[in-house]
């Protein structure tokens, strides 16, 4: 039995989904095959102690009371994989966002030399601070939206009017690292964007601007590190102008198209297109590859080195249909990927 330790919730603004995700995946794990324990992680980062499976349909009975003092909480978890074989433990980080996807978990598990599912620190950093992610896409020649970031301190008209003669409206304006959509909208003109923009401050110290790509986005999930599986590619079909968070969660008129159909010779460069944005960010483990498409060009928008898990979430759903594997053999190769990038990065 291998003893699997799942780290669920966190302070980020994904929180809710974050134990949407680690109550699929409880679900779904093989109990003949993992020793599973379950850690919950509120919203100021204080971790409570280890728990059994919860056989429920309620996400919220995951939560559970913890320390006031958030370093005796974490030292009552380190206690717990004190005496654990490192080679038979391992860790699924289900915590969407910031803490779970910006390389701060990942860090912590390295530094005391334990192993986890999905990406490590610096592929989750990167893939989390989208205008370095932008910056690695453009170095490496893959096509994107246009694009420009500022700081608090350069936000200001000069930069609106830079944005408006580079990228022209209508400009898509997010925080640099946040998830779910959440603090991005459209700028249609100077005096939006500046309004958008002291919004998305709210949620980071950078902001982004992209040119608005008008088409459709696609995802395609992909598992491995030096040997890559992609799946076939989904989508959500919106009349939003693009996937923010309320069509992604709420408009009922948002259709999912899974797989999303496209001509053969077009998927596969597709595909190989999804496969290099992966590589240039150093992803490992898995991760969701995000896309627009227009007029059959593909433009890189994100990595997601910690998708969605919940029953809804494409990646899952994805790996079935391209692969035909259920979800608990999905968590099985995930969690054996793990090992493999432990001991490749373990302190020798």
């Amino acid at each position: 039995m291998i003893n699997t330790y799942l780290l669920c919730g966190g302070p980020s603004s994904e929180h809710e989904i974050a134990l949407r995700s680690a109550l699929n995946i409880s679900k779904n794990l093989d109990k003949n095959k993992y020793n599973l324990k379950i850690v919950y992680i509120d919203k100021k980062g204080r971790f409570s102690k280890a728990f059994d499976f919860i056989n429920t349909d309620d996400e919220f009975e995951l939560v559970k009371e913890c320390k006031e003092n958030i370093l005796e909480s974490i030292s009552d978890f380190l206690l717990e994989l004190k005496d654990k074989d490192k080679e038979n433990t391992i860790i699924i980080p289900c915590v969407h966002g910031t803490y779970g996807e910006d390389g701060t978990i990942q860090g912590f598990l390295d530094a005391i030399d334990t192993a986890y599912i999905g990406n490590g620190l610096l592929s989750s950093s990167v893939c989390m601070d989208k205008v370095t992610a932008n910056d690695i896409f453009e170095k490496n020649k893959l096509k994107q939206a246009r694009y420009l970031y500022a700081n608090e301190e350069s936000f200001d008209l000069d930069f609106a009017k830079k944005c408006e003669e580079y990228i022209k409206f209508p400009m898509i304006v997010k925080p640099s690292a946040n998830g779910s959509s959440v603090g991005v909208n459209k700028a249609e003109n100077i005096d939006e964007l500046l309004k958008f923009g002291k919004e998305s401050l709210k949620y980071d110290e950078k902001i982004l601007v992209e040119e608005a790509i008008i088409g459709q986005e696609v995802e395609i999930a992909i598992i491995g590190d030096n040997k890559l599986i992609a799946s076939k590619p989904g989508a959500y079909v919106t009349d939003h102008i693009f996937l923010d968070y309320d069509a992604k969660y709420f408009d009922k008129s948002t259709k999912e198209m899974l797989p999303y159909p496209m001509d053969e010779k077009l998927e596969k460069d597709l595909l190989e297109f999804a496969k290099k944005c992966y590589k240039a960010c150093n992803c490992q483990g898995f991760a969701r590859v995000d896309i627009f498409l227009k007029d059959n060009e593909f433009y890189i928008n994100e990595i997601n080195t910690f998708p969605g898990f919940t029953p809804t979430s494409f990646f899952a759903r994805l790996c079935k249909i391209s692969f035909d594997l259920e979800f608990s053999q999905i968590l099985d190769m995930l969690i054996e990927e793990g090992f493999k990038s432990f001991q490749k990065r373990r302190f020798k």
